[in-house]
């Protein structure tokens, strides 16, 4: 009996040991973790090349081009912005053209030259269609030659600049945006389903003989759709110096740059560059950054070639200073502080979305788009990417499942796959379901994986 209680109160005893050390180990992560947001404080960056060329260059965006450009309306930039929390740096590039060839080469570039882990590089482009296209008609032209030295000078000076920050964010509202997805009426005209692309008066396709073309009610084109559905959301990210001088603003936007449509062949920085140059004029000091956000079916409120527009260089400034205005009146408003949580968050996935039935048929062995998607979290701030071009509901579901203060989708970033439609949007056909890779499911699936993500920067 003796030994079965001395065995017992071992046994309790043992218990207790284990009990203590567990206690211990829970507490010292605690501490640990409550020490680095305490002891640690965020570092911000930022640096801006000036990528405008001074020759002429095929331009990207639009099909019915003829021959190179012919000048330059504004600057475009290569911009970066830094993050570093003492342990992990992030950064953010976005440059002023509508892609790149090579995402990964480019990244593995700033990463060797910067020691910024690859999956820490958000590449991302604000797909302007005015603007010069790297590699392809341009391989052999000096601006392409200089473009990735460009891109990583850029993120080094950005390096260079890295200084404590306070930050702070707000959100406005613009309306420069315009659902694209237009119900016809019932005409017959000379104008194609898509004037910017193939049409009968300008461009390859153009003829002294026009045929007339008949549209049934209730057909999806591309145009303006004012009652259609928008995200008028601009996100704003203030950062400041520890002083509190303005230092650097990320804006986040869900708008198309083809203001300037097929017609022109003028080089121009389009509508958020425009913005960019107004804010950084009208706050001192200030160096911005745009990221694209979920534009797949937002254009701006006019696009030169359709709906009866003419491409028009200063009305493509002025929807820029239009939204930079907002910006400006938003940034003011922010009252930035010492970060609560510094610590750079991320998760990374290649998610698997079903091909579209179509494709099948070329390739039934590959099922699949694989769609690479990182997810940032610093303090309140939640970045999203896509490589590519998603519908703004989509957008807009993503953001709600970050539940997080300021969300941000940046689109076109980190690759391409093209367009991904809603699933309603299947049933309604037009231009961006009809050249997807992906199955009307794909929404649904996409969204689901990105939520699981999203537990994890928690």
């Amino acid at each position: 009996m003796k030994k079965r209680v001395s065995t017992l109160k071992n046994l309790l005893l043992f218990q207790n040991i284990i009990g203590i050390v567990i206690l211990f180990f829970f507490v010292l992560l605690i501490h640990s973790s409550t020490a680095f947001c305490q002891n640690n404080i965020l570092k911000a960056g930022i640096a801006k090349t000036d990528i405008t060329p001074t020759e002429s260059l095929y331009m990207g965006g639009y099909g019915l081009r003829i021959g190179p450009s012919d000048g330059v309306y504004g600057k475009i930039y290569i911009r970066a912005v830094v993050f570093d929390d003492g342990v992990k740096k992030a950064v953010f590039v976005e440059g002023d053209v509508i892609g790149y060839r090579d995402y990964d080469g480019i990244r593995e570039q700033v990463s060797n030259a910067t020691g910024i882990p690859f999956e820490y590089i958000i590449l991302g482009n604000v797909h302007n269609h005015s603007a010069p296209t790297p590699g392809g008609q341009n391989a052999d032209s000096e601006w392409n030659k200089q473009f990735n030295d460009k891109i990583i000078s850029t993120v080094k000076r950005a390096l260079e600049n890295l200084e404590p920050v306070k930050i702070g964010g707000g959100i406005g509202h613009s309306k420069i945006a315009m659902n694209r997805r237009k119900k016809m009426k019932e005409t017959i005209s000379h104008i194609t389903y898509d004037e910017n692309a193939a049409s009968q008066s300008f461009g390859k396709y153009k003829t002294d003989s026009p045929v007339k073309i008949r549209e049934i009610e209730g057909v999806i084109r591309l145009g303006a759709n004012p009652e259609g559905p928008i995200d008028n959301e601009v996100g704003i990210l203030r950062i400041d110096d520890m002083s509190g001088r303005p230092k650097a603003v990320f804006v986040n936007y869900a708008c198309h740059g083809t203001s300037l449509g097929g017609r022109n062949n003028t080089i121009s920085p389009e509508w958020n560059g425009h913005m960019l140059e107004y804010v950084e004029k009208n706050i001192p000091g200030v160096t911005g950054i745009f990221a694209q956000g979920a534009a797949g079916d937002i254009n701006p409120r006019f696009v030169g070639g359709l709906d009866g527009y003419k491409s028009n260089l200063e009305k493509t400034a002025e929807l820029g200073y239009e939204i930079g205005k907002e910006v400006v009146n938003v940034f003011n408003s922010i009252t930035t502080t010492k970060p609560i949580n510094p610590q750079i968050r991320l998760v990374h996935k290649d998610i698997l979305c079903p091909r579209n039935y179509r494709d099948l048929r070329n390739d039934f062995k590959n099922t699949t788009v694989t769609v690479s998607i990182t997810a940032l979290r610093i303090d309140d701030f939640t970045w999203v990417t896509f490589p590519g071009e998603l519908f703004h509901e989509i957008g807009k579901r993503i953001k709600s499942s970050t539940h997080s203060k300021y969300p941000f989708i940046v689109g076109y970033c980190n690759g391409s796959v093209g367009y991904l439609p809603t699933q309603k949007a299947f049933s309604e056909g037009g231009y961006e379901p009809a050249g997807t890779r992906f199955d009307p499911i794909s929404e649904h699936v996409l969204v689901k994986e990105i939520k699981n993500m999203l537990i994890e920067l928690f």
